[in-house]
């Protein structure tokens, strides 16, 4: 299952990656719901930190790591994660449109990997079109969030 959101920011590139890159915020948001979370290697986030915990996902707890594969500064980031048969990946692409504009794409794909995990997505995927308008309208709020900053 794939859901892809757009975001046109007026901010400039580098302000926007500041905060899609900001791994440490994004680790403190994941803390109260992911039990024993934590970094490797400890320090600041770099491509290849992966961070591992319990968190529960349709309702069973389950394993969960993230490995940060790719932060190309300032146009890409790449994130793979899973949990017992079902993998995820999340890509984000900026792209300057003008010195104060920003598109940020988001693209998130979800893939099973053992029959349980199948079952799992089949029954999202009869909830595509709510979870698609929340997937997009969280990337908004957090581009909105973007452009605030920026603008202060």
């Amino acid at each position: 299952m794939k859901f892809v959101a757009t975001e046109d920011i007026a901010a400039p590139i580098e302000s926007v990656w500041a905060r899609v890159s900001d791994l440490e915020s994004f680790e403190a948001r994941a803390k109260p719901r992911v039990a024993g979370l934590q970094r490797v290697p400890p320090g600041p986030p770099a491509a290849g930190t992966e961070w591992t915990g319990t968190a529960e996902v349709m309702g069973k707890k389950r394993a969960l790591r993230v490995t940060a594969r790719t932060l190309d500064a300032p146009t890409h980031l790449l994130a793979e994660g899973g949990t017992d048969g079902m993998h995820v990946t999340v890509a984000a692409e900026l792209q300057a449109l003008g010195p104060k504009l920003t598109r940020l794409t988001v693209t998130s794909e979800a893939k099973a990997r053992s029959l349980a995990a199948r079952l799992m997505l089949q029954s999202a995927k009869l909830a595509r079109s709510s979870m698609a308008k929340r997937y997009k309208g969280r990337i908004s709020t957090f581009a909105s969030k973007i452009e605030r900053e920026a603008g202060r």
